[in-house]
């Protein structure tokens, strides 16, 4: 700033007994005054910065404070939400003369990017007594400052084509908040780093407050972080004001699980579902701004009265959302077709259902010797499987492999796969899959109970399968099968499986009898193994 200009805000400053400002472009030119009260600011609305991360606004504000105080973490927090190139303070004393400067610019990154920093790592402040004293050369700061962003985003670029994201918290469930950080490794995005804001209530407006805003900004810019990923769902709204206030793509719970399932969706059928569930997620999410610029469809016989861009998105969302909602119908009627014909031969049909990576599929590869894919990850399995499997009495059955379950899954997402879920209701027997390893057992089996008696499956006989018992110490093996009243197993080393297909026979011999009865030999209740 000039002299002049500092002799001048001061005048007009103490004049008013209010805090007056200036946003200035780098060319010099002044692009708004701003006038606050006796002792804050409210900034106009700038727009929304574009050019993403380690890109900084090209305005600097400086403006008066009136009682001696320093830079407010109101100025802190514009320095960050908006990326201003820099907040500078001019104390004015009784007389309505410039005295003491104080300038802020955000900083470089901390040397060690894992360690957690304190809010003043975030930012590089200079003080001196007036601003004849004020030694600084503006513009070389601020190109040397935008030179290392961009530099560090070019090299983090060149290492990775993954987004890299902040995942953030803003409920008090930390076990939550730990399913999604394994959803998001799933879906093969990397963590830049994650922030917690333990909430009861969430902010209506932009879900979390205006000081952990200005935190997330800053983590984003020293982390590289392009995208927000939330372990809640959003109101459209929401994930608006806090794009517009961050510059960062927001991803809530719902849009995480979706963007897995499309990307292991590899039949017809699950590619159709999961366009389904994407559409109607993104349909009261739609604006001007992604339907595009114009409101009207523009051009010579496209002008006057009708209908928006906006509403020509929505209708062609709506008929495309009606289509797939047709085909997915037929699919449903298809597979009602094969469910008869497989049923007219009375086969019994064993269905596997549970928590997402609970062990399902290696479950059905043990028992029927198959190849189905199967990975530690969450939702590894999109697409129904079913093999024929024969068990020891010369009865045949169908088992089936499902998609995993997931606690409050979301409405349209349950919606869209019903022609999948639908494969249960004919089930004769379901073989509930838990991790027996996992501290929240008992939450995930809940979880799927509660899914399953939403579903109208709730009468469908079950037996509860341990799975990764290999785990535990025998002891906790015995316990947990005498509390659940469940069958010990570990199919990835294949222990336990005579004992499972025993329990299972007879579980459908009492829903369904089969062919011959006979004894079955001991067996040992934890390895599965006979006894001599």
């Amino acid at each position: 700033m000039s002299p002049e200009l500092a002799k001048h805000l001061a005048g007009i400053s103490r004049e008013l007994g209010r805090q007056v400002g200036v946003l200035i472009g780098r060319e010099g030119v002044i692009r708004n005054v701003v006038v606050g009260d006796a002792t804050q600011l409210h900034l106009p609305d700038i727009g929304r910065l574009r050019g993403g991360v380690g890109r900084f606004r090209g305005l600097r504000l400086v403006h008066t404070h009136l009682r001696g105080e320093s830079l407010t973490a109101d100025d802190l927090n514009d320095l960050a939400l908006l990326r201003l190139d820099a907040v500078a303070m001019i104390e004015v004393d009784q007389a309505g003369a410039p005295g003491r400067i104080e300038v802020a610019m955000i900083a470089p990154m901390v040397a060690d990017e894992d360690a957690a920093a304190d809010a003043e790592d975030f930012f590089h402040r200079l003080e001196a007594r007036d601003v004849y004293a004020l030694d600084m050369d503006f513009e070389a700061e601020i190109e040397e400052l935008e030179a290392e962003f961009s530099r560090r985003t070019r090299g983090a670029a060149g290492k990775t084509t993954k987004e890299r994201a902040l995942v953030i918290g803003v409920t008090t469930d930390d076990d939550r908040f730990e399913e999604v950080l394994e959803l998001v490794a799933a879906a093969g995005v990397e963590v830049a780093g994650t922030l917690r804001q333990r909430r009861q209530r969430v902010d209506p407006k932009t879900v979390v407050g205006k000081g952990k805003l200005m935190e997330i900004v800053l983590e984003s810019m020293r982390r590289r972080a392009d995208v927000a990923i939330f372990d809640i769902d959003l109101k459209p709204n929401q994930a608006r004001a806090f794009e517009d206030a961050t510059g960062l793509k927001a991803i809530d719970r719902t849009q995480l699980i979706l963007d897995i399932f499309a990307q292991r969706a590899t039949s017809r059928d699950g590619k159709l579902q999961v366009e389904l569930a994407q559409l109607k997620y993104s349909l009261p999410r739609l604006t001007e701004k992604d339907a595009g610029l114009s409101r009207l469809a523009g051009g010579i016989g496209g002008r006057g009265p009708g209908e928006t861009v906006m509403e020509i998105g929505r209708r062609r969302l709506r008929d495309r959302i009606r289509a797939l909602e047709k085909q997915v119908e037929d699919l449903s009627k298809q597979r009602e077709l094969r469910r008869r014909r497989r049923n007219e031969g009375d086969l019994p049909v064993l269905s596997i259902v549970g928590y997402t990576n609970a062990g399902k599929s290696t479950l059905l590869n043990a028992m029927t010797n198959s190849e189905v894919e199967a990975a530690d990850q969450l939702f590894m399995t999109l697409d129904p499987t079913s093999r024929r499997l024969r068990f020891p009495r010369e009865g045949e059955v169908v088992i089936t492999d499902t998609v995993g379950f997931l606690s409050d899954l979301p409405a349209d997402l349950v919606a869209a796969f019903r022609a999948t879920l639908e494969e249960l209701a004919d089930a004769d027997l379901l073989l509930h899959v838990v991790d027996a390893a996992d501290d929240h057992l008992e939450e995930k089996k809940v979880a799927v109970e509660k899914l399953l008696d939403e579903l109208d499956l709730a009468d469908i006989p079950r037996l509860l399968v341990l799975n990764k018992v290999d785990l535990l110490p025998k002891r906790e093996v015995e316990f947990l099968v005498k509390r659940h009243q469940g069958v010990a197993i570990s199919a990835s080393k294949r222990q336990g499986m005579k004992r499972l297909i025993r329990g299972a026979e007879e579980a459908l011999c009492a829903a369904k009898p089969m062919l011959n009865e006979y004894d079955q030999p001991p067996v040992d209740e934890v390895t599965g193994e006979l006894v001599n």
